[in-house]
């Protein structure tokens, strides 16, 4: 059956929305945390107003640049690689874009403030504070780090499993520990990877076997 526009609309709305909102909220936090620690020890503020609403602001749009670059195919140009290159690789595209933003928006934003190219606007940008700039991206690159890192791992252990066993895996409840219930995952996708379909769902051969048992122990609950 056909799904009507506004469904299909309202659908890749929500998809956009769960997209966007894990980096935001992992952005808003870190890059808050960042100005909140430099003017708490720099200029001796608990709360800066202005540095709350540049960090939340930046926050949003290193969000939407992520959004974006997701959808860009050469993002994945090392997927299936070992996972370091992956990290690296996306963290430096990351970061490279975002750098490329920031600094357009700074050129724009002198030129509005001076109306227009002129030596007004060259002393502006001479004036501008570059170390700043760069330690602020410093950070961003750090953030940006972390944030892929958790990213892949997600994805290697497959989606939402990071989260269920921060939240909600008892390693009590289970015949596996947190450890365990990790090697297990990744000993399916290795397994899911490098052999074919008719052989992992046959008990009969040793990799169907080995399959089997891992699914049987990661469903095994303890009495």
């Amino acid at each position: 059956m056909a799904v009507s526009l506004p469904r299909r609309m309202i659908q890749i709305g929500s998809r956009a929305v769960r997209h966007l909102l894990p980096p935001t909220l992992y952005f808003f936090v870190a890059f808050n945390l960042i100005s909140f620690t430099t003017h708490a020890a720099v200029q001796n503020l608990w709360f800066d107003p202005p540095g709350f609403i540049l960090a939340s602001t930046t926050a949003l749009v290193v969000a939407k640049i992520v959004l974006v670059v997701d959808r860009v195919r050469i993002i994945d140009k090392f997927r299936g690689g070992p996972l370091i290159w992956p990290i690296l690789y996306k963290t430096v595209f990351y970061s490279i874009v975002v750098l490329i933003v920031r600094f357009l928006e700074k050129v724009v934003g002198f030129a509005i403030e001076t109306d227009g190219f002129g030596p007004v606007f060259r002393d502006a940008l001479n004036n501008f504070s570059w170390h700043r700039f760069a330690a602020v991206h410093l950070w961003i690159f750090v953030c940006f780090l972390i944030y892929v890192t958790a990213t892949e791992f997600n994805a290697l252990v497959g989606r939402g499993q990071l989260f269920r066993l921060f939240f909600h895996h008892r390693s009590s409840e289970y015949g596996l520990t947190r450890q365990q219930h990790i090697g297990s995952l990744m000993e399916l996708s290795r397994l899911a990877e490098s052999t074919p379909r008719e052989q992992l769902f046959d008990p009969a051969t040793p990799r169907g076997s080995r399959f089997t048992a891992i699914i049987d122990a990661l469903r095994r609950r303890t009495a």
